[in-house]
Order: structure tokens, then sequence, then C-alpha cells
């Protein structure tokens, strides 16, 4: 390892060039291995500086030749993306040639990956520059939600937003944005709702998933429209449940009809439970253990409901029933989605 690609780990100008690959995810480009190239055929190109190199700033870098990082430059056009203020000082000593990290992707993608590292480290960018590269950025990539063109000029979303609804440009408008996650979102849930509600139309048999990737909302809203859209109205097994077993029920084996008590219940529940509680991707994750939290919840109501049920005022029944049901009916829409 040379000592340019050793100070490829921290920067002294107080930025990190191992984020490259965080300005790569936002415009799809590659870091390579650090080349050297030939100072005079390198040119200007993707700065979002304004009032361009600094010329103050390029003679403070003039004597840490051995101090500074690679200049990040694309490698179709050898356009420099990030580093003007180093070149001009490799020019100023009069150096031949300068350690470079190429960068693969597009004109416009690499816009803003000049803009994301000039933001995380270096001389910081003006307020203007910050305004100029978010109404560029916004005019390139339309289908970017405000939060993740932000997060790349630094700045607050609702200025972004501010910038988006003085546009004129009908691009700029879309009801469907791709978020810092890289997922699709509606700009409202009615709007998604809406989009769903034509996908189910014209595709009865979509999956929820599908149904929910393509209109950009949650799985258990793509549910709710689908069942609305098509009349499914079916009650929840567990609201039969609520009301009481059946003869039937109570007399019957089959493993697809509903446990008759609450001890058949706990019989069923507890090792799947079990089972469930020592799963890895359930056990250390935030939401695993947030579920089995609440299953256990479930489990520990379902074992005192009897007596539960006794010390209830006769004026609350109803309401409670109301809520049990409820609730029912929204784990049955859970146990929906994952059948899906």
């Amino acid at each position: 390892m040379n000592r340019h690609e050793g100070q490829m780990k921290r920067r002294p100008d107080g930025g990190d060039t191992a984020q490259l690959g965080k300005a790569g995810s936002e415009a799809a480009h590659a870091v390579r291995h650090v080349d050297t190239v030939d100072v005079g055929s390198l040119r200007a190109g993707f700065s979002p500086r304004l009032d361009g190199v600094s010329a103050r700033h390029a003679r403070l870098l003039v004597e840490l030749a051995d101090e500074v990082p690679p200049i990040v430059v694309q490698r179709s056009s050898l356009r420099v993306v990030d580093g003007m203020h180093r070149l001009r000082a490799a020019r100023a000593r009069g150096d031949r040639q300068i350690p470079v990290v190429y960068f693969d992707g597009s004109d416009v993608d690499a816009f803003v990956a000049a803009v994301q590292l000039n933001v995380e480290h270096g001389l910081p960018l003006t307020t203007r520059d910050r305004l100029a590269a978010a109404e560029r950025i916004l005019a390139s990539h339309p289908q970017w939600s405000d939060r993740r063109i932000a997060s790349v000029c630094g700045v607050a979303a609702k200025t972004v937003a501010a910038l988006r609804r003085r546009s004129t440009d009908e691009s700029h408008h879309l009801n469907i944005r791709i978020g810092r996650d890289g997922r699709r979102h509606p700009v409202s849930v009615e709007e998604g709702r809406r989009l769903a509600e034509e996908i189910v139309r014209r595709e009865p048999g979509v999956s929820l998933r599908e149904m929910a990737r393509r209109s950009g909302i949650s799985v258990g809203t793509a549910f709710d429209v689908r069942r609305k859209t098509l009349g499914e109205a079916r009650a929840p097994a567990t609201e039969a449940a609520a009301a009481g077993p059946s003869p039937e029920m109570r007399g019957s084996s089959s493993t697809d009809r509903l446990p008759a008590t609450v001890q058949d219940l706990k019989a069923v529940i507890r090792p799947q439970l079990a089972r469930l509680i020592e799963d890895p991707s359930l056990r250390y994750t935030d939401h695993g253990k947030a579920l089995l939290r609440l299953l256990s919840a479930t489990l520990a109501f379902i074992s005192q409901s009897a007596n539960a049920a006794e010390t209830v005022p006769a004026h609350c029944h109803e309401p409670l029933r109301a809520v049990a049901q409820a609730c029912a009916g929204g784990w049955h829409q859970f146990s929906e989605m994952l059948s899906e």
C-alpha cells in the first residue's frame, strides 16, 4: 500500500475518504484503487462552487503535498469531481503528476457526488452554493425526495420543499418519490392508496408485497385497500372465537379449526412462541424483540382473560368487546399478510 492509499482512511482536511462509498450510494459510482495521472490532462468539471477555486485555500494546500488525499476524477472525461484546490496546489508546486481515484458514472451523478463530497469535508460550501446545488439536483433528479436531496446538499428538507413548490417544471411534482433508503414513497398516503386501488382493479391477483412496492405504501395499507376494493369482508376467525366456540369446533381435532378453550389456545401458542424466542433473527433485532414482547403480552392476557372478564363492570362489556374484536381482527390481518 502506498502513502496515498493509506491516506484513504482519514483525511487531514476534515473529511473521510472512506465516505466515498456513501457518496457512491447516492451517485452510483465505484471507487477504484489509487492511480496517477498527468496534471496537464485534468480539467475542471463538476465543482458546485459558484465562485470557483479559492486562491487563498489553494495556497494553504501547496505545503501539504504529502498529506492531502487523492483527488476524484471522472474516468471517461478526466474532469475533476472533487479536488480542484488540490489540483491548483499541485500545479503551483510544479508537480507533473497527481494521485487520483476514478469515478465511474454519468455527468449528473458526478455532480451529485461532487456536492456531497464538498459538503462532507474541506472548505465549506456557502449557503448560495448549497441552494444552487439543490436546485440543480432537483432538476436532474426530480424523483428524489426532499430529504434525500437535502442530505446531499447539506440543507434543510423544508428548503428543498420550498424550491420544489416554486418550480414550474411539472416533473418536479411527482406523486411518488425515492427516499434516502432507495425505496419509492408516495407524497401522501391518499395518493398511494389511490394508486394501489388502480393496481388491484387491473390485476386482482397481484400480491400484497408487489402492490405495496409499486404504489409506495405499506403492506398493511395494501391489504386494507385490496380488502375494500375487492369487497373482502371476511370476518376474522378470531372474532368467532371471541363470540364463543361452536359445538362442532369443540368436538373436532382438526388442525385447521380454532382451539376450543383458553387452555387449548395456550397449548398452541406456547411451543410456537418458544421457537420464535430462540430465533436469532427476532431475538437480536429491535423489530424482532418488539414483536416478541407483543406476542408474550398476548399470551399473558389469554392466560388471565377469564379472570379479567369476571371482574369487568357490566357497563364496560360492550366497549371492551368492540376493542377485543378489533384487536382480534388486527392479528388476523397480520396473519393474512404473512400468508402473502
